[in-house]
């Protein structure tokens, strides 16, 4: 109970720590873990064993909720080549970077595999904590992590099963794949229909969920799997909304313990590096920093996606995963590579999942953005000749409808947009269209946003729209700007803006996600 107590004090600290510096928990905790072995405070083997195997299963069905394939049906492609794309050049060069400083090929083939993902717990909360979780880029990042969490999970099954030959990868692989279909049928009928249909009270939910949770690690173990591989089929086949919101409703303060004293057991087994060991930790984190974003980037834009989310995804993407500690854990415990390599890789979790959310700002992705020429914007035609017309900063599902209006009512329109399929099927009907970011300066100059005789935002994120009235001043033309919430509106109304409600399409989701978890009689007034 002494080494129990001990974990939960240094949990405390560390989350009390993290509240005041506002970085992330993992490493912390981890370095409290270290903290915990150095200062001579050792823990029961016994206790120590419990708290890993239940915290990495716990840890990975956690990271398995928050990744909804639906999220992303409409960007698969795009999801899947820069998902690929990351993995296979970010694993490549690590690999060959850490054989190049010395290491073993089976060490170096573990350091690239455990360098190719990056954090799902910490993106999904950064893009909440921003709001982007439901933006195009938003989307298409959980996609991205879905897709490399499920590659890190078979090359788990693959490297584990090495040393028996291609035989048993074969049959790993094929168990795998039958988890991955049982996950599918959770994920579709199964768990909507326990969850939302079956009226079940709070508590036999939450063990329904635990009751999933240990049927997918027994089938795992039955298959000659590792557990991790069951542990996050499971969490994946509880992501659909609203299943995944009321799951994490359920067992979030048990996920949070379990997780916690993971990541301080593991930051315990972590010796005091070397020399060599702290230079190649070094080369690894300076080359995810600086590599990561410049593939994404490159792949994104390539793909059509927009520069500035393409950028914001490569500056994200740039951290270690929380499943690069369970690769090298894995690897550690059936013997295939040395405490070395597992020290190695925990510095660089630490590294870059401190420095990585410090970087990945709009500031960060604006510079990064101007000094890529292939974002220059380009004129529409008869540019120079635009006065008193009206500019449209984005087009969404109501764009057309606006857009008709005014010109039925005799204005010159231009329209801004950050899809180039849209832009360019804009151009082909005839329509002045500009394909860039609504706020950017360079954006605003060519649509000579100063001469408008007004500008209507339908941007995504109102800080955008803030940063357009900003750079036009209070002198500028009026702007009507989309809101989605009554402080966001008084926001913009005291800046000098026209603010306009749009709250119909979330009400009308929140709507239905109330009569599916309390019945099709519940209502809600909505003034």
């Amino acid at each position: 109970m002494i080494d129990v107590a001990l974990l939960l004090l240094v949990a405390a600290a560390a989350f009390g720590v993290r509240r005041v510096l506002h970085i992330p928990r993992i490493p912390l905790l981890l370095l409290a873990g270290m903290g915990i072995r150095h200062a001579g405070l050792g823990l029961d083997e016994e206790v120590a064993r419990s708290a890993l195997d239940i915290g990495l299963a716990v840890l990975v069905f956690g990271a398995g909720m928050e990744l909804n394939p639906k999220r992303f049906g409409e960007h698969q492609r795009m999801v899947l080549l820069v998902g690929l794309a990351q993995f296979f050049f970010v694993g490549v060069g690590g690999a060959l970077l850490a054989r190049l400083l010395g290491t073993g090929w089976l060490s170096a083939l573990y350091i690239g595999l455990a360098i190719s993902t990056s954090s799902t717990l910490i993106i999904v909360r950064l893009l909440k904590s921003r709001q982007q979780m439901f933006e195009p880029f938003g989307r298409i990042l959980t996609g991205i992590l879905l897709i490399q969490d499920l590659l890190i999970i078979l090359m788990i099954v693959i490297l584990t099963r090495l040393p028996e030959g291609g035989l048993s990868m074969a049959r790993g692989a094929g168990g795998l794949a039958a988890l991955l279909v049982l996950s599918y049928a959770g994920l579709r009928w199964i768990m909507p229909h326990i969850v939302l249909r079956m009226k079940l009270d709070q508590e036999t939910l939450g063990l329904t969920i635990l009751v999933v949770l240990f049927a997918f690690m027994g089938l795992a173990h039955f298959m000659n799997l590792p557990i991790i591989t069951g542990a996050f089929l499971a969490g994946v086949s509880l992501s659909s909304f609203p299943v995944n919101s009321v799951a994490r409703g359920l067992i979030s303060s048990v996920t949070a313990f379990f997780m916690a004293l993971f990541f301080i057991v593991l930051g315990g087994l972590i010796e005091i590096p070397s020399a060599q060991e702290w230079a190649l930790a070094g080369a690894l984190a300076l080359f995810i920093l600086v590599c990561t974003p410049l593939i994404v980037t490159f792949v994104g834009i390539r793909m059509g996606l927009a520069a500035r989310s393409s950028i914001e995804s490569g500056l994200l993407l740039a951290m270690t995963s929380e499943f690069s500690l369970v690769v090298v854990l894995q690897g550690l415990l059936i013997g295939q590579i040395p405490a070395e390599v597992f020290n190695v890789i925990a510095l660089v979790t630490v590294v870059t999942m401190t420095v990585t959310p410090l970087i990945a700002t709009d500031r960060a992705t604006w510079r990064l953005m101007h000094l890529l020429p292939s974002t220059a914007p380009r004129k529409p035609d008869g540019a120079e000749k635009l006065r008193g017309h009206i500019v449209m900063l984005g087009y969404g599902k109501g764009g057309s409808v606006v857009f008709k209006a005014l010109k039925k009512a005799g204005h010159e329109v231009v329209i801004v947009n950050d899809d180039p399929v849209v832009v360019q099927d804009l151009r082909n009907q005839g329509i002045p269209a500009v394909y860039g970011d609504g706020s950017d300066a360079r954006v605003l100059d060519v649509v000579h946003a100063d001469r408008a005789r007004l500008i209507i935002s339908s941007m995504r994120r109102v800080s955008d729209a803030e940063n357009v009235m900003q750079r036009l001043g209070r002198d500028g033309p009026p702007l009507i700007i989309r809101v989605f919430d009554p402080e966001s509106a008084e926001r913009i109304r005291k800046r000098g803006g026209i603010p306009v409600m749009s709250a119909e399409a979330a009400a009308e989701a929140f709507m239905k996600w109330h009569r599916q978890i309390f019945g099709e009689g519940a209502n809600v007034e909505v003034e």
